[in-house]
């Protein structure tokens, strides 16, 4: 049980750290009676609640609104809230275990140098005692004195549309995990549905790139081959969409050029803009920068072996 760990580890006045992947009070708000997210009206993304500053807020586009219980398609109320943010996370601790000092470490409350050093410092003298954050955690802070991590929000990375959601969850998992026992000796609690593939590479990290290699050998994912994301984004639907069938027609020509796919963005539209994605491959970039100069719309990027293909 997290919270109890969390409360053994403050009573023997030693220090912890929390990672989740989302900020402020939820992800996203839903209607138990038709099922439908509260999204915001410019981007196909639900909007995340945040209760200290008495809004809902896009984490794309970061268009703002008042908080609402009704569900905007049904009228149904109360909305119910989904995956737990960082601020609700120090409200529910702080209600589990009396007298815990919480340092938040996200992007919300870490807006400057200055805020930064102060949050550091404050844990590093022992004034707050547990760290609790975003992905900022990870980014080579050295923290001496935590006996505990607690690692929650993996299996939203494994489950993500990418070829590299494993090595991502893997990588911040011994990221956040090497930032405990630097001093002392130390724990580390994942939360996972999956907790045979977790176990099977923790104590060993080079047998999970031995066979994560093997996978993108054989999947023919980089490093052995090149990719090529292009992205389409228009304001009309129907635009981005005959740009997009436009440019696979031209790109047919290459045949060194592999068209693995083409469609809709995961998130369809951002900023008011449709989005389309055109993947390529091919055995290194020299045929797919040759394919893609025929290209010429400024509707149009283009991102060379993508880490992610929201």
């Amino acid at each position: 049980d997290i919270l109890k760990s969390l409360h053994q580890n403050f009573l023997k006045n030693e220090q912890s750290l929390l990672f989740l992947p989302t900020r402020g009070n939820f992800k996203y708000l839903y209607c138990e009676r038709c099922g439908k997210t509260h999204l915001c009206p410019y981007c196909s993304v639900g909007m995340a609640l945040h209760r200290n500053h008495r809004h809902l807020k896009c984490h794309y586009c970061n268009f703002t609104e008042a908080i609402l219980d009704t569900c905007t398609y049904c009228g149904h109320t109360p909305l119910k809230s989904e995956r737990m943010g960082t601020v609700e996370a120090i409200d529910v601790i702080n209600n589990a275990v009396e007298g815990i000092q919480v340092e938040q470490f996200d992007k919300d409350s870490i807006t400057t140098a200055k805020k930064l050093k102060e949050a550091l410092e404050r844990f590093e003298s022992g004034e707050s005692n547990l760290l609790l954050g975003t992905q900022m955690l990870s980014k080579g802070h050295d923290y001496s004195g935590i006996t505990l991590s607690v690692i929650m929000g993996l299996d939203y990375i494994l489950g993500l549309a990418d070829y590299r959601a494993r090595e991502r969850a893997m990588s911040l998992l011994f990221q956040i995990a090497g930032r405990s026992g630097r001093a002392k000796e130390a724990n580390v609690l994942v939360q996972t549905g999956d907790a045979e593939f977790f176990k099977s590479y923790l104590n060993d990290y080079e047998d999970f790139i031995k066979d994560e290699l093997d996978f993108l050998e054989i999947a023919n994912y980089p490093p052995f081959a090149s990719l090529a994301r292009i992205l389409i984004a228009h304001k009309e639907e129907s635009k981005a969409g005959k740009i997009t069938l436009d440019t696979v027609t031209k790109l047919k020509a290459f045949e060194d050029v592999e068209i693995v796919g083409h469609g809709k963005a995961p998130v369809e539209r951002i900023a008011n803009k449709y989005r389309f994605n055109i993947l390529l491959r091919a055995k290194n970039r020299v045929p797919l920068l040759k394919a893609l100069h025929t290209v010429d719309c400024r509707e149009i990027e283009i991102d060379f072996d993508p880490v992610e293909f929201s």
